[in-house]
């Protein structure tokens, strides 16, 4: 076909479900892959919890006014923090990001304005809590695991009850 013209932007996005498993939040693929999770190491005297990925453990520290913000670290090297003030995700080491979040019924997370990661929680009668993400195919599925954690769990624990 002669008028048929080659799109310029086509953004992929990948899709994923994520839901609570026993005390663990499970991250899955399209096709029902786990990717990773966010395990609850909790106990009576502390919250506690790290992301398994990729057969490593990296460990979430809750830090800053309020232990608010977290950091993500491998071996005691942080890899992601947060900064709650400013609605941002940063990225450390020599490739540093900035990405940008609103947390309001859908989480979204943004680099210089472009739409990286979606999540909108679904209540399913008799069934549990299903998180629906799209994030775009640039994002590495280490930010879309710490991005569930901190719009989800930590988020909410801000402006709650005060447990």
């Amino acid at each position: 076909m002669k008028d048929s013209k080659p799109i310029k932007h086509i953004h992929l996005f990948k899709n994923y479900t994520a839901q609570y498993y026993k005390n663990d939040f499970v991250l899955f693929s399209e096709t029902r892959q786990e990717i990773g999770k966010v395990v609850d190491e909790s106990n009576f005297f502390r919250i506690q919890h790290c992301i398994e990925y990729q057969s490593r453990t990296y460990d979430i520290k809750n830090i800053g006014f309020l232990k608010n913000d977290i950091e993500l670290s491998l071996s005691k090297r942080v890899i992601y923090f947060t900064d709650l003030a400013k609605n941002r995700i940063i990225k450390s080491g020599e490739d540093v990001r900035i990405y940008y979040f609103t947390l309001t019924k859908t989480n979204q997370l943004f680099e210089k304005g472009k739409l990286l990661i979606e999540i909108q929680e679904v209540k399913h009668k008799s069934k549990e809590t299903v998180f629906y993400i799209e994030a775009d195919e640039s994002v590495e599925d280490l930010l879309i695991l710490l991005f569930l954690h901190y719009s989800t769990k930590e988020f909410n624990s801000i402006g709650g009850d005060g447990d």
